[in-house]
Formats: C-alpha cells, structure tokens, sequence
C-alpha cells in the first residue's frame, strides 16, 4: 500500500470573518508543507494541520471534479456527453474504465492522502503540552481539532468504500522503511471504524451553527446516517473473483443506527429548508452559506482563474453559455429526457434544475427547438447567471460542493421509517412532505407562467426571439416550432411543459409579465425598388409593411401593399411574402398548494419506496449521489434498463450496452496500486 510518509502536505489557510454573508470563511491558499516532528508546536500550528486534511477534499480528484461531476453520472438521470474514446475521463461514467485509469488513481491517491494527513494530526495532537497542560479554551479547541480529524477520516474511507469496496485501512501515521504490501480490509470491518470514527468525532464537535466550512456534530450525525445506510444496503462483494451484489443480514441494525442520528439532527430544531428551492442553488453559486440547509459541504477557492483551489460546479454542470454577458460554460453533463418527464408539471424544481436552453453572448436563453434538442439538455442549478461573474470564475468557480442538506435527512428519515416501521407512517410522510412542499413552491410567493402563440405571424424564416418582462418572476422562456412552407409559428416539437409555446414555466410571478415576439425582418430593412433583381430570403420595407421574398425576380414598378399572404409575380415580378410579427400572451398558472405536493396516503412499504427513489432524484439530482443511491438499493442496472425503454430508438445513451451488472457497481483497483501492492485484491471484473 503506497501510503503517504510522515510529511504531511498542508494549506495555509487564512480565515478572514466578515460582516457580509456572502464571503467564505475557509480560503484555501497555495501549498506549504511541514514534518510532524516540528510542527505541533501551538495550536495555531494544529489548526493549519487539520485545515490541510479538509484540503484533501477540496482536490479536482475528489469534490473539485471527479467524484461529483465524473462518478456521479450515466443513470437515470443524467449521463456524461461524448464517447468513450473522447477522452479517458469519460470512459468512467460510460462503464468502460479499466485499472490503468489516471483518473481513478488520482482519485484513490487524493483519498488515501486524506487518510494520511487526518492520522498524523490525530497522532500529534495528543503529544502536544497543551493538550494535557493547557487551559480549557486550548484543550477545547484542540479536542475539536480531533473531532475533525476523526470525522474527515472516516468521511475518506467511506467514499473509498463506495468507490472501490475493500480497500487498505490504515490507522496511523506511515513510517519511512514501511512495506507496502498491506492487504484489503473488509468493507464491513471500515464501515465499523467509520461509525466509531463518527460517533466519537460528533462528541467533541461544537453543536453550534457553523460560521465556515467546518464540520459540527449534527454534520457528523446526518453524515453518520448516511453512511448507515449505505452500510446496511447493497454493495458488490468478491467471491473468489466472482461479483455479487449482497446485502448483510442484519442491514436493520444500520437502519436502526440511522434513525437515532436522524432523529437528533433534527430534534435539534437548529436546521430547515429555505422556502425558495431555487435560492438554495443561487446561494452557493453566490458564496453564500446557508448552515441552516446545509449540514456539510467542502470549501473552494480558485486564485488567480486557475484549477488550483478552484471547481468545476457551475462549468461541466451548467447550460451551455457563449461568453459575452456571462462567463463561458463548456457542459459536460447531459440530463436525460426520462428523469425531466418525471416531474410533475407543477413541480418548480424541474424548470429550475433542467436546462432546456443554452445563453448566448448577449445573455439570452436560446431553447433547444430542433428534433432531438431533448439530447443537448443541461444541469441548470448553478447557471452562469447565478454566479459572481469575476475574473476568479472565468473558468474554474468558487461554488461549494454541498455533500449534505437538510431536505437530504428529512429524504433519509422518510425511508428509515418505512423500513423499520414495514410502511410508511407519519413521521415518514411528514417527511417527504416537507421537501415536496418546497419542491412546489408552496410557501414562496408567486406563481409560474404558460406562453401561448395567438396569431401565428407571417414572413418568418427562423424561430424568433421570446422576450419576458415584469411580472417579478425569473425562469419563463416562450419557444415555437418554425413553418417554413408559411413562415408562420407553430407549437414545438418537443413540448417539455403541456403548453405548446413554453419552454420553461419560470417561478415567483405575482402577476402577468409582458411577452414580446421578434419581428420576422432584421434591422436596416431597404425600401423596395422597382426594376431590381431579389433574391429568395431578402426583407424588403414599402411604407410600414414589410415583406420576406418567396420567390426570387426582378422587380416591376408596382410595388406590394397586400396585408397577408403572397403577391402575385405577374404583378409585381417578385412573389413577396407579407412579413408580420407573431402576438404571444402569457397566462398565470394556479399556484400549487400543500394537496398538490403532499402525497396520497395508504401507500404500502412498496409504493412508498419506489417514491423515495424518485424523490431523491427529483430533490437532490446532479448534487453527487445519485449512482450510490441506485447501488444502494440494487436499481443502477434495472434504472437503466428502464431508461433505455423510455427514450427514442435514435437516442444516444451508452449506458445501456456498456453496464454489465456484478461488475459496475465498484471501480477497478488502480494498476499503479496493484502492482506495488500485491497483497490487495481486484476487484470483480478487471
């Protein structure tokens, strides 16, 4: 096992408290290092030291990029774009990686240097005098500092377990002269350190709201449940080099375990949900903590628009935007048409987190109206538009990876009660109800809006711009299929709302915005001339009509002047089209109530599950859990067999003929580990 020796790579951390809510407290600064040996020498010195095992969370092989953006990807909700051969990073999500996978090596690096970092502070905090001889503020502090570190450790192996299954563990600080071979442990002897890990983490973590990225003890706790019910799921197990998907016999006792640490989270009254689905995400891509809602999430600071510090939420995961009014976003992520016709029509959250659209230069949302546009769909939580802007964030940005928020426990408690109770009961639908509500919009003000085409126009030769205004929503986008044998409007031909000319339903209008159409002609239109020769497609203005030619000529001396339909060429030498601007409306849509969103009771244990898959999608899509949601409950191979019925035949979805089941549920051991450790075992498949 190539560990990392008693040097320790650390951040220089500088915490700057500030009146605004909208600066971060942990900035990550440029790398020092320091030896163990003679660096516990004061607190501070102890604090950087445990800052620098947050760091390793932070690294574009863990939270920056891969785990969330690469790992998390081709389920039933959303799928990386381009083949396998693209690149060797997409061969991962498309289930064609292989054990000599960079990417997969960085990632179990970057994890096992976490490891390594937690065990030299929770080695050297207890040699330092003011852990024994200090006054109660030191032993405090450094007491949290082994709490921290205690809990980051642990919060390392679990995504080694979920990523990898058996895996080293390793305990204490690496020595020069240590031999490699260190063999796998299994997953279930680590999944016992990690909740004894986390227990003793939660006792000597602070109860009080967070002021910064660091972890309290109600983080712990949700985090603890979390990783209970991983532990009492599915995962794929060896059996002499044959994959089976395996359960433990006693999973109740991890959903036992669950219950308890969900129960105190929230019994703690200190966290809920914003009312606003849609801030939460605005909020984090406008560096806004928001500790109420969010329980546990890892810090980022890009200097100087580089990678270093930076991350890839609101770049790979955002619509596709042209720089101009808004900073450049190449997505990657593309989301899946089944996942977005899931959602209920009256569910805020689907227009908010799909992106139907890219945004052009000039900052406009531009539908995708073509055939197969559904294929070009993207993440819209963390649009460009949401963001800072600065030069900070011309590529990489400084939104937060979120790992925990509350709508996430209250998602947890609804299945842990149907699970242990055999159904649901009211704890479990008050639950889910909670998030559902917010899902709707039910407590924010204002109501989403359907565009409709009244008069069709004429003389169009491409879609026209949708342009909103007032109303005080945000979101509505108006789109129209193009008749090019009338050059009239028509309905769409994806239509994604119910309603034939919406695109997006928006959110928060309190009353009717005004929508306006594109005129058929550009700007500078000429005056028609007599005796000139047109071409087909050219504007032409006489008096205050316009008109598009249809067909092409050389002009006589009458000039058009019809008010509809074409002019005869035998008249005017020129078949005109006469060219007038579409008339669209929008139209309030009734609000959704609590009825709406709340669900049926009388659901048995079976009904009641299958709608905590579904709502866990809906809720926490693209948030980094999805693929060990499904491996969890046994679904990732049947969720995506599913998939695959319900998209078009000529819908390119790669999932389908290259996941093979027994084997995809874990990533392969990678080679550069394999071959200095030859104690460890492969895993199934590879």
């Amino acid at each position: 096992m190539k560990f990392m020796n008693n040097r320790l790579i650390v951040s220089a951390i500088c915490l700057s408290l500030t009146a605004t809510s909208c600066k971060k407290t942990l900035e990550v600064e440029p790398y020092s290092s320091f030896t163990s040996a003679n660096f516990f020498e004061n607190e501070n010195q102890a604090f950087m030291a445990t800052l620098g095992v947050y760091q390793s969370l932070g690294q574009q092989a863990t939270y920056g990029w891969y785990i969330n953006l690469i790992y998390d990807n081709d389920t039933d909700v959303s799928q990386i774009d381009g083949n396998v051969d693209a690149n060797q990073w997409r061969a991962i999500p498309h289930y064609a990686a292989t054990k000599e996978s960079s990417f997969l090596d960085q990632t179990w690096i970057a994890l096992f240097q976490g490891v390594g970092r937690a065990n030299v502070v929770l080695a050297q905090i207890p040699k330092m005098d003011a852990y024994t001889n200090g006054s109660d503020t030191q032993k405090a502090l450094l007491n949290r500092l082994i709490g921290e570190a205690k809990f980051l450790r642990s919060y390392f192996y679990f995504d080694l377990v979920r990523l990898f299954g058996d895996v080293p563990l390793k305990l204490t600080p690496s020595q020069t002269g240590e031999k490699f071979d260190v063999p796998s442990t299994d997953r279930y002897v680590i999944y016992d350190q990690i909740i004894k890990d986390m227990k003793e983490a939660a006792d000597l973590l602070p109860e009080t709201l967070p002021t910064d990225e660091r972890i309290n003890k109600w983080g712990a706790k949700a985090v603890l449940a979390k990783v209970a019910l991983y532990a009492g799921g599915y995962s794929l197990r060896n059996n002499g080099g044959i994959g089976s998907v395996e359960r433990p016999a006693n999973y109740k006792e991890y959903y036992t375990l669950a219950k308890q640490q969900i129960d105190e989270v929230i019994g703690s009254k200190l966290y809920s949900l914003n009312d606003d689905y849609t801030k939460v995400f605005k909020n984090q891509s406008q560096h806004i903590l928001e500790p109420k809602e969010s329980l546990f999430e890892v810090a980022f600071f890009n200097q100087a628009n580089s990678t270093i510090g930076g991350n890839s939420i609101g770049q790979f995961n955002a619509p596709t935007t042209v720089n101009g009014v808004y900073r450049q976003a190449n997505s990657r992520v593309l989301v899946l048409k089944p996942f977005f016709d899931s959602f209920d029509t009256k569910d805020v959250r689907r227009d908010f987190a799909v992106a139907a659209f890219s945004i052009d230069a000039k900052g406009r949302r531009v539908p995708y109206l073509a055939a197969r546009g559904d294929e070009n769909w993207k993440v819209g939580k963390w649009s460009r538009e949401y963001q800072t802007g600065t030069l900070q964030e011309l590529q990489s940005t400084n939104i937060n990876t979120v790992i925990m928020r509350y709508s996430d426990v209250l998602l947890m408690r609804a299945e842990v009660e149907n699970e242990l109770n055999n159904g649901p009961n009211t704890l479990a639908y008050d639950a889910i109800n909670e998030v559902r509500r917010r899902g709707y919009g039910v407590n924010t003000a204002g109501r989403s809006i359907s565009i409709d085409v009244l008069t069709p126009g004429s003389g169009y030769s491409a879609v026209p711009t949708f342009t909103i205004v007032d109303g005080g929503g945000t979101g509505a986008i108006g789109g129209a299929n193009l008749i090019a044998t009338s050059g009239t409007l028509g309905p769409m031909t994806i239509v994604t709302t119910g309603y034939p000319n919406t695109v997006n339903a928006g959110y928060g209008y309190t009353s009717v915005p005004t929508v306006t159409v594109s005129n058929p002609w550009p700007d500078n239109v000429s005056n028609w001339v007599s005796s000139k020769s047109y071409s087909v497609g050219t504007y032409v203005k006489q008096g205050s009509n316009y008109y598009r030619v249809a067909t092409a000529g050389t002009s006589t001396s009458t000039a058009p002047s019809h008010t509809s339909g074409n002019s005869s060429a035998v008249s005017t030498g020129v078949e005109f089209t006469y060219a007038s601007p579409a008339v669209v409306k929008a139209t309030l849509l009734v609000k959704p109530t609590a009825n709406d969103a709340d669900l049926m009771s009388g659901k048995s244990k079976e009904q009641f599950f299958d709608v905590i898959v579904s709502e866990r999608a809906r809720e926490l899509c693209f948030e980094g859990g999805r693929r060990g949601d499904l491996i969890r409950w046994n679904l990732l191979g049947a969720k995506i067999a599913l998939t695959k019925s319900l998209i078009r035949p000529n819908y390119t979805y790669l999932s389908f003929a290259n996941f093979r089941a027994n084997q995809h549920e874990l990533y392969p051991i990678p080679l550069s580990e394999t071959d200095v450790n030859t104690s460890i075992n492969q895993n199934p498949g590879y």
